[in-house]
């Protein structure tokens, strides 16, 4: 098994999708905004500033590895049931149907399990007792 396979067959890289079609070199930031449901626009501003001030090699190094590493979403999406486009400002009144509902409340649903599973981890309640000896 190659290690990208290994990489991405659990854990974060699992859910995490590149969207080349909607992006603008490979759609990483795309699939960063959509995982942390950020603006896509945030996303961007972000990593080109870092790029900027810090040089190619960190941010350059990373955004190539978050490439090899992230499963093109554009194919995954072929294979799923297909995703909402992102709102804009005009349409936010417009009604949301029920196939469209139904994917949201699965997408928060998954985010709730991983927030659940992270607060009832043992590392979670070790980190809380550190904390007040600390205080």
């Amino acid at each position: 098994m190659s290690i990208r396979k290994r990489i991405r067959s659990g854990g974060i890289f699992s859910r995490l999708h590149r969207y080349p079609r909607e992006g603008w070199v490979a759609g990483v930031c795309q699939g960063l905004a959509e995982f942390f449901d950020w603006n896509v626009k945030l996303i961007r501003v972000l990593f080109i500033l870092s790029f900027i001030v810090s040089g190619f090699f960190p941010v350059g190094v990373i955004y190539l590895i978050l490439w090899y590493l992230m499963e093109n979403g554009d194919d995954a999406e072929a294979r799923e049931a297909p995703r909402p486009r992102p709102r804009r400002h005009a349409e936010a009144a417009r009604p949301v149907g029920p196939n469209e509902l139904k994917l949201r409340f699965s997408r928060l649903e998954h985010r709730l399990r991983d927030l659940e599973a992270c607060v009832t981890s043992g590392d979670f309640e070790l980190r809380r007792e550190f904390r007040k000896l600390e205080s």
